[in-house]
């Protein structure tokens, strides 16, 4: 789960840094994180773009080290193995000595402005589930009315 759901904000949030997923195909084998120090000396980056990092790669592969990663200085490896998802995004950043980037004051807008957004629509269609309901009683009520109306005429 956490490939799926923390690696992508991951990846999303740091363009600049490649990552690279190793899957084995045996699920005995203990669930490893590497991170790859670059050595600063040969990061081999031309551009100071954050979007000019290589695009991460997802593999089968039973290596560890990306085949075009520049040399590593060092590797930490966390062991994720029972570990849920906080539990290694928490190691993951103690790790690497991360820190969450703090949403700036338009973003806190636009978020508050999606969140009122979500709650009028979630109004809305409690409203629009009430007037289907009613609808469908009065739709009910009017067939069992001509159901009665009609066996009446026949008798």
């Amino acid at each position: 789960m956490f490939w799926r759901h923390e690696l992508v904000r991951l990846k999303y949030h740091n363009p600049a840094i490649p990552m690279t997923i190793d899957r084995t195909a045996l699920q005995t084998e203990k669930a490893l994180l590497s991170v790859h120090y670059a050595n600063p000396d040969a990061t081999g980056q031309s551009s100071s773009s954050p979007t000019s990092a290589p695009a991460a790669r997802d593999s089968t592969t039973s290596t560890t080290t990306p085949s075009e990663a520049p040399s590593t200085e060092r590797v930490e490896t966390l062991d994720m193995t029972h570990s849920d998802n906080a539990q290694i995004l928490e190691a993951f950043v103690r790790l690497t000595k991360a820190y969450p980037v703090e949403p700036t004051a338009e973003e806190r807008e636009e978020l508050a402005g999606l969140e009122e957004q979500r709650v009028r629509s979630a109004a809305a269609s409690k409203l629009s589930a009430e007037v289907r309901a009613r609808q469908k009683r009065e739709k009910e009520l009017l067939e069992q009315a001509r159901g009665d109306v009609a066996a009446s005429q026949s008798s």
